[in-house]
C-alpha cells in the first residue's frame, strides 16, 4: 500500500503585511525551490509529484495589493501549477482593518465578517481559475463549529485546517485578535466527516450515506505522542503536538517526518509550507535541510505525493478494504 502525502503550500506574502510595498519575494523563492524538489523526488521515486497550493484572496490581500497580487508578485506561479496538474484551494484569513488604530487584526468573533472573507476568497479564486474551489485552509489554524455550515453552503469539499494536539492559546502574531486559537487537542488524526453536533467528532457510522460532495475534514499531521511544551497562557506548559511545518525545528521534524513516511498507514500524511517564510534565510535553510533528506529517503518509494482529492479517495478505498 502506497501512503499518500499531501504537501500543502499556503501562498502568502512574506510577513503579516499591511502596506502595498511590503515584500513578496517568497513566492518566487518558493516556486524555484519546489520546482527543484519536485524534479528530485520524481527522479528518485519514478512517480509524478503533485503539490497542493492554497492561495489567499481574502479582504486583506485584495485591499492591500489588489485581487491580482499573486500574478503581480510572481507571474510564473499560476501558469506553472496549472501546467503541473497541481491541486489548488483557498487560504483564508479573517483580518479586518481597524481605522481608528490603523491596524489589521484577526476578527474571529464576527460571523458576518467570516462569511464575507470566505466569499471574497472564493470569488478571487474563481477570477483566476474560472471554477469554484473545492478545498480550504483557514489562517492561524482557526476552525470552529460555526464555520462548518458555511463551508458546506459554499460547497467546499475538503478543509485542511485542523492541527490535532494543539491547545487553545493567544495568537502570537496578533495581540489584537478577537479570540484565542481554538483547542484541537482532541481532534481526530484521520480524515472524517464532522457530526452535526460537534465538528471535532466524526459523524456516526449509522448516519445516512454521505453525498458525493459532502465535507471532509483532513487534519494536518502532527507529532505524536504529545510532549510537554511551552504555550502562551497559564499554565505555560502543556502536553501538545506540533504540525509538520517544513521550516520549523528541522532536526526534530525530520525525525518525526521520516518515521511517518516509513509507516504504512491508510490516512494521508499532511505537511505544510508557507511561501512567505522562504524569503527568510533561516527558514529557507531549514526547508533545504528537510528537502535534501526527503528527496533521497528510501521510504518515499512507498509513498506518493498527490492532490487532496486523490488522497481522500485512496483513504476511502483503504477504509473500505479494512471494513
Amino acid at each position: 500500500m502506497h501512503r499518500s502525502i499531501i504537501f500543502a503550500i499556503d501562498v502568502e506574502p512574506d510577513g503579516y503585511a499591511s502596506v502595498r510595498d511590503d515584500p513578496r519575494q517568497g513566492l518566487t523563492v518558493a516556486l524555484r525551490e519546489l520546482t527543484d524538489l519536485r524534479g528530485r523526488i520524481e527522479a528518485f521515486s519514478k512517480e509524478p509529484v503533485r503539490f497542493n497550493w492554497f492561495l489567499r484572496f481574502d479582504p486583506q490581500t485584495e485591499q492591500t495589493w489588489g485581487r491580482n497580487w499573486i500574478q503581480d508578485a510572481c507571474p510564473d506561479l499560476i501558469p506553472r501549477l496549472k501546467q503541473n496538474g497541481d491541486f489548488t484551494g483557498i487560504h483564508t484569513h479573517f483580518r479586518k482593518w481597524d481605522g481608528s488604530r490603523g491596524i489589521w487584526f484577526s476578527d474571529f468573533a464576527d460571523s458576518a465578517w467570516r462569511a464575507h472573507c470566505l466569499r471574497g476568497a472564493i470569488e478571487g479564486y474563481i477570477s483566476v481559475f474560472d471554477a469554484a474551489p473545492e478545498a480550504s485552509r483557514f489562517g492561524d489554524r482557526w476552525l470552529s463549529h460555526e464555520l462548518i455550515p458555511l463551508l458546506k453552503k459554499e460547497r467546499i469539499r475538503y478543509d485542511l485546517t485542523l492541527e490535532p494536539g494543539s491547545p487553545a492559546e493567544p495568537l502570537a502574531a496578533d495581540r489584537y485578535a478577537s479570540a484565542w486559537k481554538p483547542d484541537h487537542r482532541r481532534a481526530p488524526r484521520i480524515p472524517y466527516r464532522p457530526s452535526a453536533e460537534n465538528y471535532l467528532v466524526p459523524e456516526p457510522p449509522s448516519s445516512p450515506p454521505a453525498r458525493e460532495n459532502s465535507l471532509w475534514l483532513i487534519p494536518m499531521t502532527t507529532t505524536e505522542p504529545p510532549q510537554w511544551g511551552p504555550i502562551r497562557r497559564f499554565p505555560f506548559l502543556m502536553k501538545l503536538s506540533r504540525p509538520f511545518n517544513l521550516v520549523l525545528r528541522p532536526r526534530m521534524l525530520w525525525t518525526h517526518l521520516s518515521a511517518a513516511i516509513d509507516r504504512p498507514r491508510p490516512e494521508p500524511l499532511v505537511c505544510v509550507l508557507r511561501t512567505g517564510d522562504l524569503a527568510q534565510p533561516g527558514f529557507l535553510a531549514n526547508f533545504r535541510y528537510i528537502a535534501a533528506r526527503l528527496a533521497r529517503h528510501r521510504g518515499l518509494q512507498q509513498c506518493r505525493l498527490v492532490g487532496v482529492e486523490e488522497a481522500v479517495r485512496s483513504f476511502e478505498k483503504a477504509q473500505g478494504l479494512e471494513a
